[in-house]
């Protein structure tokens, strides 16, 4: 107990020196802001905000910590500075939709990016951005993913082809490109679900999809998924070409052993997670696409690893 309080006094230190900086600090000038949300991945972090940087160099990023041990949310500390991103410490108990909603209120830009902290952009998003631009106000992944590939179906053959997320009808939070001022006029806090909508459902921020949908439904745009080589990892598509490449369990898989969900070994997770981090630092990225994959990859696909300040 006085170890967690002792990191609880240092995280609170943490969160007020912050906030001092911010009023001394300038507003930030860009045209689009990315929010992420951070937990105990700060080597996934750091390919995310190089992906980041690469198609988008003058963008903001925003990453918010509430929940990672001292010793990750250090490291995650040292991997944004050189990106220019801003790590928010929270202190107090942020759920993952609280997060969201804090990064929500922050955002001063028109196009607001949500990603997770392992979900890295293959693409520029100019081509969605301009869609918002143009009056859609939420665009990302349908929450649906049957597991097909047979990397997978080697490691868990009883599991091959059964679903692992279900709800087509949600945006997934790993990657949600919205009109943050059109959001803001129905609701500050638009990720949390309302009693009014109905039983609660798998994820509290599918709100924000319900939200948009109670107020112009026409104005949501769904993009497809499909299943890697690189254990339950996914890629994203946009008019059929990739643009974004999603890895589940990043932070869930720290520090633990046995199976995740009752299904999935965590070293096995562990190790594809790293595996595939080190391909992309190596350029040597190969998603090889489940073979009843509707769109098709190249064998390879190149990622690239300049930055621009």
């Amino acid at each position: 107990m006085k170890m967690e309080a002792f990191t609880f006094c240092r995280r609170l230190c943490e969160a007020m020196l912050f906030r001092c900086k911010q009023f001394l600090l300038p507003a930030p000038k860009a045209s689009i802001t990315f929010c992420i949300a951070h937990f105990n991945s700060p080597e996934f972090l750091d390919a995310t905000l190089h992906s980041i940087r690469r198609f988008h160099p003058a963008a903001r990023v925003i990453v918010a910590d509430a929940s990672s041990v001292w010793r990750e949310f250090l490291a995650a500390k040292k991997v944004c500075a050189p990106y220019g991103a801003e790590l928010h410490p929270l202190a107090g108990k942020h759920r993952h939709t609280g997060l969201l909603n804090y990064m929500f209120r922050r955002i001063r830009t028109r196009v607001g990016i949500f990603l997770d902290q392992d979900c890295v952009l293959l693409a520029s998003l100019d081509p969605v951005i301009r869609l918002i631009e143009s009056g859609k106000i939420l665009i990302g992944p349908r929450d649906e993913f049957r597991a097909t590939h047979p990397n997978f179906s080697g490691r868990y053959p009883r599991m091959t082809g059964q679903a692992f997320r279900t709800r087509p009808e949600f945006v997934h939070a790993s990657l949600m490109v919205m009109d943050a001022p059109r959001i803001r006029a129905w609701s500050a806090k638009p990720f949390i679900w309302r009693a009014a909508w109905g039983k609660h459902p798998l994820e509290r921020y599918y709100g924000l999809t319900q939200l948009v949908r109670q107020n112009q439904p026409d104005a949501i745009l769904t993009l497809d998924s499909e299943h890697t080589g690189y254990g339950l990892g996914q890629v994203y598509f946009f008019n059929g070409s990739p643009i974004a490449y999603h890895q589940w369990y990043s932070g869930q898989v720290y520090g633990q052993a046995g199976k995740m969900d009752a299904i999935y070994d965590a070293d096995w997770l562990r190790d594809e997670m790293r595996r595939f981090l080190r391909d992309y630092w190596d350029d040597k990225v190969d998603f090889n696409l489940a073979p009843t994959a509707d769109n098709v990859l190249p064998t390879a696909c190149e990622i690239g690893r300049k930055v621009n300040h």
